[in-house]
């Protein structure tokens, strides 16, 4: 099994799914630190289970992260993890 780990960027008016970047699988030490994620919640998220939302802070330094520009106060953000 394999799991996909994305932010995933939606409207706020219609709530279409807009943008999806994903996240390399050797960058989630660095992604939960940046989401002030307990334990559990790291433990979670690398099995694919969980979805967050993303706050202001926390995309743009998932944005330097990444090296992607996803932030926009127009949209809302979810990080997720799940098998592909």
């Amino acid at each position: 099994m394999t799991i996909a780990y994305t932010i995933d960027v939606y409207s706020k008016v219609d709530e279409a799914l807009l943008l999806e970047i994903e996240i390399p699988e050797h960058k989630l030490s660095d992604v939960a630190e940046i989401m002030g994620w307990s334990e559990e919640d790291k433990k979670e998220f690398s099995l694919g289970i969980g979805v967050y939302n993303i706050n202001e802070n926390q995309a743009i330094k998932l944005e330097s992260l990444l090296c992607k520009k996803f932030y926009s106060s127009d949209n809302s953000l979810q990080i997720s993890g799940g098998s592909v």
